[in-house]
């Protein structure tokens, strides 16, 4: 009695878990305009358009956010260690593209993860920058902290049937010294450039040093998480 009595409570605990796991809501697979991606209870934060696939068309890059604060828990270190619990709004980056015979939008990808929420910033508030196109590449950026500042940016290119990061830059600084630390990454030639001195001394006391960046392959949404969820160099996350 005392075994089945357990197992009740045991079921009944795992019950309660699954029914406070929150669920992204798929996005529609193709639409005229952005209204069309939008779910119910989500809303257009930040929106760009432009040609993502070297086809002259205007594409469609937008950012969507829950209407609801959630419990959610993001990973940090690596692309699998979920270890901080954080109750924010999600936020979903869709990348749609323009068909030119029909006018409509066709979603290319969904993710539900790389995009920094609201209260991931720091005291600076909310990290997202705006989002832009240009020259067939998608460009993410993103700031925070409070005297310690970090600003974050990372470019995507779809190129045969996927979306790589072909370069990000990293820039660590004290906003009242102007201390610095700046990494600039090329993921095409494989190079990492490291800057390291001060903001308003750029050209007299920085010191600059170029090395090879060693990985197997290039990075993916699938691959890459979110930001800082890449170990790159021995104690440097992206």
């Amino acid at each position: 009695m005392k075994v089945f009595c357990l197992y009740i409570l045991m079921l009944c605990a795992q019950l309660s878990f699954a029914q406070k796991t929150f669920i992204f809501p798929k996005i529609k697979t193709q639409g005229p305009s952005v209204e069309q991606f939008t779910p119910a209870d989500w809303t257009v934060v930040d929106q760009a358009y432009g040609d993502l696939n070297n086809d002259g068309l205007a594409d469609l890059a937008v950012i969507l956010e829950y209407d609801k604060a959630i419990d959610e828990t993001r990973v940090y270190g690596d692309n699998s260690s979920a270890i901080i619990k954080e109750t924010q709004k999600p936020r979903i980056l869709a990348l749609c593209f323009k068909d030119k015979s029909s006018g409509n939008y066709y979603l290319s990808t969904q993710n539900n993860d790389f995009i920094l929420r609201s209260e991931e910033g720091g005291k600076l508030g909310d990290p997202l920058q705006k989002i832009a196109i240009k020259d067939q590449q998608l460009y993410l950026r993103f700031q925070g902290g409070s005297e310690w500042r970090w600003e974050l940016g990372y470019t995507f290119k779809f190129e045969n049937k996927d979306w790589f990061l072909t370069s990000a830059i990293n820039l660590y600084f004290n906003q009242n010294t102007g201390d610095m630390t700046e990494r600039v990454y090329d993921f095409k030639t494989r190079e990492l450039f490291t800057t390291v001195g001060n903001l308003h001394r750029r050209d007299i006391a920085n010191k600059k040093t170029s090395e090879v960046l060693y990985f197997s392959q290039l990075r993916t949404f699938k691959t890459f998480k979110k930001p800082w969820a890449w170990e790159i160099i021995p104690n440097v996350y992206l």
